[in-house]
């Protein structure tokens, strides 16, 4: 039988694996849905998520690093907002398939 090839490379296998192991902290999942309505401080994220300052500015650098947030900057305060709509779509499709039932 002949080798079939997948849909993805190697390296964008790679890619994805390196999005769904940040997700495997459920402090990172609470930071994106804690962004899913509207961009946040740093410091409003913190005290949503109840994590240190020290730990959600790594957590948002890692998350935007990938690709899955961006930021703003104004005056001395970093404003971070989800990169697209696609990120909440991806937590729920997760959602979906762990709890088989849409995110209510």
């Amino acid at each position: 039988m002949g080798k079939e090839k997948t849909f993805l490379t190697p390296e964008e296998c790679e890619g994805l694996a390196d999005i769904f192991k940040s997700l495997s902290s459920s402090v990172r999942v609470h930071i994106l849905c804690t962004l899913s309505d509207s961009e946040k401080s740093a410091g409003e994220i913190a005290k949503e998520v109840n994590a240190s300052f020290a730990n959600t500015s790594q957590n948002l650098k890692d998350l935007y690093n990938l690709g899955l947030l961006k930021k703003r900057r104004s005056g001395q305060h970093v404003y971070y907002s989800l990169a697209s709509d696609d990120v909440i779509e991806l937590l729920r499709l997760v959602y979906k398939i762990r709890y088989r039932t849409p995110v209510k």
